[in-house]
């Protein structure tokens, strides 16, 4: 009898363990990510399109605090996007481009003078990121609105991992993606509650962040060859010098910042060459 009662009593215990390790196993699978969406792309319009045009949404007007600040038409920049989007459409080897609109509130004008009344007026900058993020993730952030000056980000560009370039902010507009950075002795000020930094005269370049790089570690297993090539191409293309091109690490005053980590200078170098030789050509790692 007590036998029987034990063994009664050993399979209730394992019938209950069972149990408990089942619902364990559920809530383990119920908490892993299901991983990022996949890129949504259904508002996006290839930028060859005939009908293309940049985003009809205009940036939020400066308050009245900004009075000193003279507005630029941004004709330099507007002028280096139509001379890439020229060639792009020569080009049947160039990666994939389209427009996706970001949320007005992300992107802003660029001026000729500071909050002080100043004129300041500097050659274009390229500044190179990473997202540190899917590429979707990121495009949800930048179309969220953000009335708060300090949550308000961008890039006028983002690489995918396939090589894709997704054109956010159009050129000729402040893309607001180094917050108090400098460049040598160039920086703007152009909200007196903010820092100065290199975005009034910087086109902000990103590339989408391999999954294995998404921490705050201080490098990963590095990016595409599809992005190097796709973004050496853009780059090329705008034939700004060498010297202008720069990192977000590199122009940072806070230390924050270490993007684009595990960046591939001679691979990019390679191809801005070759690029900038043959525009047209499919060139291949």
């Amino acid at each position: 009898m007590l036998r029987r009662f034990q063994a009664l009593r050993f399979f209730i215990s394992l019938a209950i363990a069972t149990v408990v390790v089942v619902s364990l196993w559920g809530v383990m699978i119920g908490s892993i990510s299901s991983g990022d969406r996949p890129l949504d792309l259904s508002q996006a319009r290839p930028i060859d399109d005939p009908q293309f045009d940049p985003p009809a949404l205009t940036p939020q007007p400066s308050p009245a605090s900004l009075l000193p600040l003279q507005r630029s038409d941004g004709a330099i920049y507007e002028n280096l996007f139509a001379q890439v989007r020229q060639v792009h459409q020569q080009c049947a080897a160039a990666p994939p481009w389209y427009s996706v609109p970001v949320h007005p509130t992300n992107f802003g004008n660029r001026y000729r003078t500071d909050v002080r009344g100043q004129v300041v007026e500097y050659a274009p900058l390229i500044v190179l990121h990473e997202t540190a993020a899917s590429a979707q993730s990121t495009l949800d952030f930048f179309q969220t609105p953000h009335p708060r000056d300090e949550d308000q980000a961008s890039y006028h560009e983002l690489i995918t991992l396939n090589g894709w370039l997704l054109h956010l902010v159009p050129w000729s507009k402040r893309a607001y993606g180094a917050g108090n950075s400098v460049f040598g002795t160039e920086t703007v000020q152009t909200n007196p509650r903010l820092a100065p930094s290199v975005n009034n005269f910087a086109l902000h370049f990103s590339l989408e962040t391999p999954p294995e790089g998404r921490h705050n570690g201080s490098q990963h297993e590095g990016y595409t060859d599809a992005q190097y090539r796709a973004l050496a191409w853009l780059v090329a293309q705008t034939g700004i010098d060498s010297q202008r091109i720069t990192t977000h690490a590199a122009v940072d005053r806070s230390g924050e910042r270490m993007d684009p980590r595990s960046f591939d200078w001679a691979r990019f170098n390679r191809y801005v060459q070759l690029y900038r030789d043959r525009p047209c050509e499919e060139i291949r790692s």
